[in-house]
């Protein structure tokens, strides 16, 4: 192999997760594709000097101090990406430089502690030490676990797909230009980034001191009534094993263990990434419950006692966030509704675990004044109780702490369908918790955004895009089960979503890429579409199809694409399978249903 085919191999191999460990170090996608483009010309310069010395590990270094010569490296310079996961790189940036690089070679960058510490310039030993402290630092940053902060590095690499690789002939042209230039620039930038760097971080040290003040007098002032209106509340309060009979006649149920720990950490369910909603709980009571014959039934009692009104109500909406944002693998919320009372609803969801055996949740949501209770059911099988029953088990599980707390109180309830709460991250589009099994893979599924002009959602029938005069607001989501190995890189679900300047603007648009599609097989010979399905749900409508190519050899390839609308609101998705790694027509629709749903959430 000559010393140019050499080099364009390791060019080809390498550039795409070059070009993703450089974005996720900067934050700006096309800061990182002129770095790492720039950082293959220096590598072509010096390659017989590198070639043999890891030339991958010498570009990424490169391409990351070539960084410091724009103003994407700084986040009062930054050109947000309305594309990117802006939280989890904030997050990033905030990290001291070298903990920001030992964490993203070691997802993005697929090296391990030793290597990604060597590149770094860190005995081994430090960078076990770092790379502690700066997980720990993301995790409450972001309020995420490692697992899940994980699943966000590696969707990051979508970012940057649709970047084009510059011809490799291209890149060794080049390299002959500069190299004075680049260097003195390299080092004024490297100063001038250390001051800046230094100067925010103090600054944001003394706003994040300031800002905290006023909230600890203020928890410090209402502490005195909080515990006197909480004193009545206790292991009294939770449900008897006999109460549990409105669940399921047919078991019976035994109290398993009660705990009052406030230290206890750990979940007592499923979804929840900690025990408990509130970082500072009054009080806290856990009961569990299990119940006999075929199932393996068990049933989990919470109540939180926080420190004030609004404590309790940020702590019932991260608990209900927990579950909305569930991401365990082959997890699915099947549905949402919602219990009116006269006196403040209550709110359940159910979920389903596809893993083996296939058990279904039902967990059950109430919140007044100081205090936050959850009831969950988990069952195996596909079916829990029925949500009448459960709607009245869990208005038993607060009536004593609504009479002992001093609230009002009612047996009157009304179980209705709702739709589910939003997701934290891009509420507008299909969450994580709902997208469906495939085969047998045990990965959870990972999304992120996407630039909406190319469409990643678009199939050859429709050619739908989003850039016309009459689209005020348009992104694009990417979803792939980015750890299953087993799978091809086309497989995937791609998402857009617009806001059309009127309703009658978005039905035009739905209407002409209805019939487009509908008509594909008359423009396209290759072409077959079938398993049309209506999509409606509440305020909201739409289509699925799917679509079939005949390839070389007699083959097909299929996609499943939907569009559906809620408003002026237009969701386009498509699901792209390969061979056996296919769901139904029927689980496509509901994926479309929980689009339009989701639609409720988009804002203006």
């Amino acid at each position: 192999m000559t010393r140019v085919d050499e080099f364009n191999s390791f060019y080809a191999s390498t550039f795409s997760d070059a070009v993703q460990v450089t974005y996720a170090l900067c934050g700006d996608r096309q800061v990182a594709f002129e770095a790492t483009v720039d950082a293959y010309r220096r590598a072509w310069r010096d390659w017989s000097k590198i070639r043999d010395r890891r030339p991958l590990s010498y570009v990424r270094d490169e391409a990351w101090k070539l960084t410091s010569l724009s103003r994407g490296t700084h986040p009062l310079r930054r050109r947000h990406e309305e594309d990117g996961d802006t939280a989890l790189l904030t997050a990033l940036h905030d990290l001291p430089v070298d903990d920001r690089r030992l964490i993203v070679l070691m997802t993005l960058g697929n090296t391990d502690l030793e290597e990604a510490s060597r590149e770094v310039g860190l005995p081994a030993e430090e960078g076990i030490e770092n790379v502690t402290t700066a997980l720990a630092s993301l995790e409450t940053t972001l309020g995420e676990g490692i697992d899940a902060i994980e699943r966000r590095m590696h969707a990051l690499a979508s970012a940057t797909d649709a970047l084009d690789m510059p011809p490799a002939a291209d890149v060794r042209t080049a390299a002959r230009r500069g190299r004075q230039r680049n260097t003195v620039l390299l080092v004024a930038a490297a100063i001038a980034l250390i001051f800046g760097g230094g100067l925010v971080a103090t600054d944001g040290d003394a706003l994040a001191t300031g800002a905290d003040l006023p909230r600890r007098e203020k928890i410090g002032a209402e502490r005195p009534d909080v515990v006197l209106d909480a004193q009545k509340i206790d292991a009294g309060n939770l449900l008897a094993p006999r109460q549990l009979s409105t669940l399921d006649a047919s078991r019976t149920w035994t109290t398993e263990s009660t705990d009052d720990s406030v230290t206890n950490t750990t979940p007592y369910a499923t979804c929840p990434t900690k025990r408990f909603a509130d970082t500072d709980p009054l009080k806290v009571f856990v009961r569990t419950f299990t119940g006999d014959g075929f199932g393996n039934a068990r049933v989990a009692q919470a109540i939180e006692v926080s420190r004030s009104d609004a404590v309790a109500t940020q702590a019932y909406q991260r608990l209900v966030q927990w579950y909305s944002d569930c991401e365990h693998p082959r997890t699915q919320l099947v549905a949402s509704y919602t219990v009116k009372r006269p006196f403040g609803d209550f709110q359940i969801l159910s979920l389903r675990s596809n893993r083996s055996p296939e058990r279904t949740f039902t967990v059950g949501f109430s919140h007044s004044g100081t205090i936050t209770s959850t009831l969950v059911h988990e069952v195996d099988g596909a079916a829990g109780p029925s949500i009448e029953s459960f709607a009245k088990t869990l208005d038993a599980s607060v009536a004593k702490v609504c009479k002992d707390s001093g609230g009002e109180c009612s047996d009157a309830i009304e179980v209705l369908p709702s739709d589910p709460p939003p997701t934290t991250e891009a509420p507008s589009f299909l969450g994580i918790v709902d997208l469906p099994p495939i085969a047998a893979i045990d990965k959870v599924w990972a999304g992120t955004d996407f630039p909406a002009q190319t469409n990643p959602a678009a199939t050859q029938c429709d050619k739908a895009t989003y850039t016309s005069k009459s689209v005020t607001k348009a992104g694009s989501r990417v979803y792939v089960l980015y750890q299953a190995t087993e799978l091809p890189p086309e497989f995937g679900v791609a998402e857009t979503a617009a806001r059309f300047s009127s309703v009658d603007k978005a039905k035009a648009f739905v209407k002409k890429v209805s019939g487009r599609i509908d008509g594909c097989s008359d423009d396209i010979l290759s072409a077959t579409v079938d398993q049309k399905r209506k999509v409606s749900v509440q305020d909201a409508s739409g289509t699925v199809w799917r679509v079939g190519f005949e390839v070389e050899g007699g083959k097909k390839v299929y996609y499943r694409t939907a569009i559906v609308r809620r408003g002026a609101d237009v969701a386009q998705v498509t699901f792209t399978p390969a061979g056996d790694f296919d769901i139904s027509q029927g689980a496509f629709r509901d994926i479309a249903e929980r689009a339009a749903t989701r639609l409720k959430y988009a804002t203006d």
